[in-house]
């Protein structure tokens, strides 16, 4: 099993930004180093505790300073760019590591209407679901002349990369997995989104999938809130913090991870205790020891067809969100 880290970048409550930078930087680098797979940046704005406004920034930071493990964003968003700009960015970027640049593509704002129309004024004019758009990219990245007239006569440079651009479709409906299909992607699936998806997507995708430049065989993976720990008073200690969060996701807020001494005498309510149920009975947010994760992730793996864990730990500390990364390696190795 493949394993990744999708990271939206979710800043400690009293951290400075220089810090939390340092922190990011001692955890890729890390996990460079174990082994894993793939670490991905999510674009939000707006959140004044997301800090991944700009993935494909903060991508090329890490790309020459790491050895093996891919690195992009996951996603981009794309309603707010020009097709030939994504391609730029991200054809210059693999220049950079050639074989390792992800470009998740990703249809939804990560962001509210006021942000959307000052990043991209002319938005509304755009095509709601953005199909159009994603195939320019994908012609693009490959050096092959859109069909859209806007972009035939304009090439994506730098042309002829020594390793394509590795595109994924990015979802957490499961609406654009047929798109992933006809297309040859591989597709990731945010489950920490909190959506109901049926099993029958990824076997349908999985169904349909006509093999690409890009992909040969389909390939799934799905990202989870994740904590792990063996010691019980710990993973106590921590997992109000952690549970903390999924109560203010689940209300739309993203006020940063929540020192758990701050939470010590906290006392969920009832409302809250519930949402926090179904999160669990969804496995939208998994917590526990090795074991009980490792038997959770048998059998979502097995329901939904997995080929690779992606892990989202909004955990206090640094060290711990390490430990939960080390203790996810250890199931699979």
């Amino acid at each position: 099993m493949k394993l990744g880290v999708h990271d939206l970048m979710l800043r400690e409550n009293g951290k400075s930004n220089e810090e939390f930078f340092e922190d990011t930087k001692k955890i890729v680098l890390t996990l460079d180093e174990m082994g894993y797979d793939r670490y991905w940046f999510a674009e939000h704005h707006n959140y004044e505790n997301l800090l991944a406004v700009a993935p494909e920034i903060i991508s090329s930071y890490f790309l020459p300073i790491t050895k093996n493990i891919h690195i992009g964003a996951g996603g981009c968003m794309i309603m707010h760019y020009s097709p030939l700009k994504v391609a730029e960015l991200f054809k210059t970027m693999a220049e950079l590591a050639p074989g390792r640049v992800d470009l998740g593509i990703g249809r939804a704002p990560g962001c509210g209407v006021s942000e959307t129309r000052a990043l991209n004024n002319k938005f509304d004019e755009k095509t709601p679901e953005l199909y159009d758009e994603i195939e320019t990219i994908l012609d693009y990245l490959q050096d092959k002349k859109p069909k859209d007239p806007i972009y035939r006569f304009v090439k994506a440079v730098p042309t002829n990369n020594e390793s394509l651009v590795n595109p994924w479709m990015l979802g957490s409906t499961g609406k654009s997995a047929p798109k992933a299909a006809e297309w040859g992607l591989p597709y990731s699936f945010a489950k920490f989104f909190l959506v109901e998806t049926p099993a029958e997507v990824f076997k349908q995708y999985r169904s349909d999938f006509k093999p690409s430049i890009y992909a040969d065989k389909p390939y799934i993976s799905i990202s989870y809130k994740i904590l792990i720990s063996d010691d019980k008073d710990e993973l106590e200690y921590l997992g109000k913090s952690f549970e903390y969060f999924h109560i203010q996701q689940n209300n739309g807020e993203f006020n940063g991870v929540t020192d758990p001494e701050e939470l010590k005498d906290y006392n969920f309510t009832l409302n809250e205790q519930a949402i926090l149920k179904k999160g669990y009975d969804n496995n939208f947010l998994i917590k526990g020891s090795k074991q009980e994760v490792a038997d959770i992730l048998e059998k979502e793996i097995e329901e939904f067809y997995i080929d690779e864990i992606l892990c989202f730990t909004p955990i206090f500390g640094v060290d711990n969100r390490i430990n939960t990364y080390k203790s996810l390696k250890e199931i699979f190795d």
